[in-house]
């Protein structure tokens, strides 16, 4: 014990990422995002529902004209169609 036999002990970094998706409907701006405009935050293949995806899903059930009106951004301000999204998550778990 507390003897150095020569050993190297590598540390491997684990990086991981995390991405939060939000919805934004007609006249909403990027720099006004409450937690109503949150779809929801996917990491390690897991995708946690926020205010926000209870109101694609209302749209997608019921008020499909809506659906023309959203859009679906990512914190990279990246641009996703409501198909594009659910193409994406839908590789993933789903938790509420």
């Amino acid at each position: 014990m507390g003897t150095n036999c020569g050993h190297i002990r590598l540390h491997k970094k684990i990086h991981f990422e995390e991405m939060t998706y939000y919805i934004l409907l007609e006249g909403d701006s990027k720099n006004a995002i409450w937690d109503e405009n949150i779809l929801g935050e996917e990491s390690f293949g897991t995708f946690y529902t926020g205010a926000g995806f209870k109101a694609l899903n209302t749209m997608v059930m019921g008020e499909s004209h809506l659906i023309e009106t959203v859009t679906i951004l990512d914190e990279k301000n990246q641009k996703y169609s409501v198909e594009e999204f659910v193409k994406l998550i839908s590789k993933w778990k789903i938790k509420s």
